[in-house]
């Protein structure tokens, strides 16, 4: 198998900003087509997936294996460069995420799966890994930036789709309106501008979640690292506790998406004199004097709160952007190695 020596984009491929707007028209189209995708091409008995998902992929697969992990289905989730035929067990489905279709890790691990146990979550149609995998969950070629936005949502979307189906069955009323909930998120781009501000100020972002809330924090951190090229990092809520919290200090800033257990940590990370905002459904109390700022997305289930949360970070990198005349687009590195070659 080929690999790239560089980094050549697919079109049709948008601006930021184009793909940012783009996004609640895109997932209520997705939500109304993906029902009948998943009806066709997926079991709703099946009882142990391996996912395979490297960069915004994998960060988007936290809202799948924290759906099916929640309600007893087997879930592991790899990046897929270490994958090979020894791994292979039986009565295991292999689920690749690739936007492009053309990771050479998820090719590589699919490739080394029996063609019958593979399944795939890919935008791109025809691809190398829409070819390895007959039973695909198609995003429909959405047009997303080089930096995700709406490609990104699509993937989380899909999943969250996908974890409903295989636990019960999904929701298709209120996925319907989702991408119209999402679009009243921009009302919130005062508190995005302030967070950018403080991301600006400290040089340095922790995120921090659990469980679907998880995706938005690694999504976040590659989304911050790529469109801003500020370090940013992402911790689960109970490793954070445990000890990374420790280098947090006055004008250190901390996001948070608080599924209802992280309100502790933004407590003591607030009377610290961290820097803290907090994205949740609902409100947390708070009496301490310390830089706590709250956003509340009422009415959200933890899929929907993690694409929401992912949403107002998107916000982020555009109000940064606009302070610093950054384009997010702005290449750093070329990227060798990560592509399979194709013939377009």
């Amino acid at each position: 198998m080929a690999t790239a020596t560089g980094n050549p984009q697919s079109p049709p491929w948008n601006t930021f900003d184009q793909a940012f707007d783009s996004q609640p028209e895109a997932l209520t189209r997705l939500a109304t087509t993906l029902p009948d995708l998943l009806r066709r091409h997926t079991a709703p008995q099946t009882r142990r997936l391996v996912v395979f998902g490297i960069g915004a992929s994998r960060a988007a697969a936290h809202v799948l294996t924290a759906g099916l992990t929640a309600r007893g289905v087997s879930c592991e989730l790899l990046t897929g460069a270490d994958f090979t035929a020894e791994h292979v067990r039986p009565g295991t489905t292999y689920l690749g995420i690739s936007q492009s279709g053309r990771s050479v890790e998820i090719v590589r691990a699919l490739s080394a799966a029996p063609a019958e146990s593979r399944m795939s979550v890919v935008n791109r149609v025809p691809s190398p890994v829409a070819d390895l995998t007959p039973r695909h969950l198609w995003l429909g070629d959405v047009a997303d930036s080089r930096v995700s936005t709406v490609g990104y949502t699509a993937t989380a979307l899909a999943l969250a789709l996908l974890a409903e189906h295989l636990t019960g069955g999904v929701d298709e009323e209120r996925w319907r309106s989702f991408g119209g909930r999402l679009a009243t998120v921009t009302r919130w781009r005062g508190a995005a501008s302030r967070m950018a501000a403080d991301l600006l100020a400290a040089g340095h972002v922790d995120l921090v979640s659990s469980g679907a809330g998880l995706a938005a924090a690694e999504g976040g951190s590659l989304l911050f690292r790529e469109g801003l090229t500020i370090p940013a990092s992402a911790f689960d809520t109970r490793s954070y506790l445990h000890g990374f919290m420790d280098s947090a200090k006055p004008g250190t800033v901390h996001l948070i998406v608080n599924r209802g257990s992280e309100a502790l940590l933004a407590r003591q990370l607030a009377d610290h004199g961290s820097t803290v905002h907090l994205i949740g459904a609902d409100p947390i109390e708070y009496g301490g004097g310390g830089p706590l700022h709250q956003i509340h997305l009422p009415g959200l289930s933890d899929a929907e709160l993690s694409i929401a949360a992912s949403v107002i970070f998107q916000m982020v990198v555009q109000e940064a952007c606009a302070t610093t005349g950054r384009h997010p687009e702005d290449p750093v590195f070329t990227r060798l190695d990560t592509k399979v070659v194709t013939a377009a």
